[in-house]
């Protein structure tokens, strides 16, 4: 793997050294970041690895890389909105797989890039329920980026099917709501209620509260990005032990219970409610089959 121009952080690095091991790109990319720039990069370093002919991809000096980088190439498409719209329609996605199947012009691979798709496709279920039939029947040498602020308001199967690289940047904690995250991870791979249960009610404390939930969020998406085959950004051990305990989609909807109980902290709801209802959900999610 080149990177030589890029500027990537450690994490994912890693995690594109993954990808270089293992021989192959997956054929499904979401990237996550809050930075449009960071995200459109690294789009950028994929589609130019896709393409490039080189043993150590990308190697940037090549056509291939070249038009790439300029964003001329004619296997590479960065997906518009059709006229007057603002979502992409099912019918636009049904089209792009159907040419997605026929063989490159000039590289060995295609490249699809959808930007902004918490926007133009968290209203479109039917849109999103067509991508689903990528994982079900990916074309061969073709790749797919999706690139997003917040990649919870795709579909958790979407989520659960796609390699998430979350460019998010590290937040930090003070050690006490570390300490309460912790254990509500550790409540939450338990067998029994009543360890979870006792972990929660550190909640009640409304001042540290949101960086509790702040934190357990991390550790869920630490653990989805080590089963996404790459490196966890904070708590490692709580990460890995979260991984082992929870799929995907299990990890996916404890993200978007984190969320949903911070927004009701934020609205002054009863906490022992509160946490009662969080509580049976973390148990709901974690025994599901």
């Amino acid at each position: 793997m080149n990177d030589k121009g890029f500027s990537f952080d450690e994490r994912t690095l890693a995690l594109l050294r993954e990808f270089d091991s293992s021989g192959r790109l997956p054929h499904a990319i979401i990237i996550e970041s809050p930075d449009e720039a960071r995200a459109s990069e690294l789009a950028r370093f994929l589609s130019m690895t896709a393409v490039c002919d080189a043993d150590n991809k990308p190697c940037g000096v090549c056509k291939n890389c070249l038009n790439a980088q300029n964003k001329t190439h004619p296997d590479i498409m960065y997906v518009p909105l059709l006229k007057d719209k603002k979502q992409y329609s099912v019918d636009q996605i049904r089209d792009i797989f159907k040419y997605a199947h026929i063989v490159p012009n000039e590289a060995r691979a295609k490249v699809y890039i959808f930007e902004r798709c918490d926007e133009r496709l968290s209203a479109q279920i039917p849109a999103q329920n067509a991508f689903l039939k990528l994982s079900e029947e990916p074309p061969q040498n073709v790749l797919f980026i999706l690139l997003c602020q917040n990649a919870q308001r795709l579909l958790p199967t979407i989520l659960s099917r796609f390699t998430v690289i979350d460019l998010k940047v590290e937040e930090r904690f003070d050690p006490e709501a570390l300490d309460a995250a912790r254990a509500i991870a550790e409540g939450i791979t338990e067998s029994g209620e009543y360890p979870l249960l006792k972990a929660t009610y550190a909640l009640s404390d409304k001042d540290r509260a949101g960086q509790i939930i702040a934190a357990i969020r991390q550790s869920l998406r630490d653990a989805l990005m080590i089963l996404s085959g790459g490196e966890p950004l904070g708590d490692k051990e709580t990460a890995r032990k979260l991984a082992g305990r929870l799929t995907k989609k299990k990890l996916i909807e404890m993200i978007a219970l984190c969320d949903t109980t911070d927004t009701r902290i934020r609205q002054n709801v009863n906490i022992s409610l509160l946490t009662t209802w969080m509580c049976g959900e973390f148990r709901r999610i974690t025994w599901q089959r």
